[in-house]
């Protein structure tokens, strides 16, 4: 079976013996989350997704944090449930990551995100250096981190689009960069997205007319769905309405 690109990683936990209640195995019962810790995994995943990560035959890897391992320990799960989804057991004692603060329990998270897809491809270098590439950006630009999506380039222009995960607050970002090559003019827009995923299938062609960029969405009943979450559709974007970047060939 051919390599996948990862595309997901999503977080776990292992249920104590000790513990009352509902129980649904998503990180946030037994150990206290934070509201942006899911979207942590989703940012690193689609930049990795972004440089092409082959993760094997794999595309989503699921991280069970576990008081049953030793501190820092990581083990493979045995139970495979779908050839596309890997899982791997961290070792955590929840009461000490409870006491965090909740900018300590995003950074443990991150930590243990790269410790465990460093583990997963120890043996490869270049998936390894990969990581640390990704985990430097992540270092540096965190939740207003830019991962790129599709482009569309001519002789005469180039259509950049992009994407921001939660970097502000609930709403995801779809950044819009124009490049006029006749004038070597740039423009862009920002616009706001209920939710990332929504990008993959209301915008699948990218079309230049008449001052417009038009997004051109799946045909299929998700997209029809989706689209019907905004108030105004996610159709497209007029030019003369962005906002001028910059000017390279001004002396």
């Amino acid at each position: 079976m051919d390599a996948r690109i990862i595309k997901d990683i999503r977080y776990y936990e292992k249920k104590r013996i000790d513990y009352k209640g509902q129980f649904d195995g998503i990180l946030g019962n037994v150990y206290c989350a934070t509201d942006d810790t899911m979207y942590i995994g989703q940012r690193i995943a689609r930049k990795l997704n972004e440089f092409g990560f082959e993760s094997g035959e794999y595309d989503h890897l699921y991280i069970v944090f576990s008081a049953d391992l030793d501190d820092n320990e990581i083990c493979e799960s045995d139970v495979h449930h779908d050839t596309r989804i890997r899982t791997f057991i961290y070792g955590l004692n929840p009461s000490a990551f409870n006491l965090l603060t909740n900018d300590e329990k995003i950074r443990k998270v991150r930590d243990i995100t790269f410790k465990v897809l460093r583990w997963s491809c120890k043996a490869d270098e270049f998936k390894t250096q990969t990581i640390n590439n990704v985990a430097t950006l992540i270092e540096i630009f965190d939740r207003s981190l830019i991962i790129k999506y599709k482009s569309k380039e001519t002789r005469l222009f180039r259509i950049d689009l992009s994407f921001q995960i939660r970097p502000l607050d609930e709403k995801s970002k779809l950044i819009v960069e124009y490049t006029n090559k006749q004038d070597d003019i740039m423009y862009s827009d920002v616009i706001d997205l209920h939710y990332y995923e929504d990008l993959y299938v209301l915008i699948d062609r990218i079309t230049l007319k008449d001052g417009f960029i038009h997004f051109q969405p799946k045909k299929n009943y998700l997209a029809e769905m989706t689209s019907k979450q905004y108030i105004i559709p996610l159709i497209g974007i007029e030019i003369n309405k962005m906002k001028k970047i910059t000017a390279t060939n001004t002396a």
